[in-house]
């Protein structure tokens, strides 16, 4: 057999420059999101809910969670890790998310901090601010107890922290620590 000839070889040709272009383009939708991520915090009307009347605390069996997929499909993928009993809403844009933060009624807002953690806070430090009834509650891979203590102390600290993998009865103890805390501020 002959040697194969350099020429005769496929090649794959990268052009380094529109991937070069194609990245920072990326990096700065990533970048100006916070421009993107606003609410209308004056709309009208509010999502059907099976939660109680508007502005009073639920019972625990109650409870709204809205699994935030912004990005991904992490939520959707594994709703079934989440403990039974509450009333889910999975939501993966901005205009689903603000059509559940309408509702004056308490409810779990929970986002995943590892998809795109600018995102994360900027929502957090929002609905912190201008939706005192939704609190949120972060979850990651790698985030300790004491990191999750330091994050709680910023603008964008959230309510309640979860570290994966995702473990029902851990989390389902979560929901009821925030839910007591809401309740006692109340």
């Amino acid at each position: 057999m002959s040697p194969v000839d350099e020429d005769d070889k496929p090649t794959v040709v990268l052009d380094l420059n529109a991937l070069k272009k194609q990245k920072l383009l990326d990096e700065e939708k990533l970048a100006n999101i916070e421009d993107e991520i606003q609410f209308d915090v004056h709309a009208n009307s509010a999502p059907e809910s099976t939660v109680t009347s508007v502005g009073a605390m639920p019972q625990k069996n109650e409870i709204k969670v809205v699994l935030f997929d912004f990005q991904s499909d992490f939520f959707r993928k594994s709703i079934r890790s989440f403990p039974m009993g509450y009333d889910y809403v999975v939501t993966t844009t901005l205009d689903e998310l603000n059509k559940c933060l309408r509702s004056k009624d308490f409810q779990i807002i929970v986002m995943n901090y590892d998809i795109n953690a600018k995102a994360v806070n900027t929502l957090s430090a929002q609905i912190k601010s201008k939706f005192p009834e939704s609190k949120v509650m972060i979850i990651a891979r790698a985030i300790s107890p004491e990191k999750a203590k330091v994050h709680a102390q910023t603008v964008a600290g959230a309510s309640g922290y979860f570290q994966l993998p995702l473990e029902a009865k851990k989390i389902g103890k979560e929901f009821e620590r925030i839910f007591e805390h809401a309740r006692q501020s109340s």
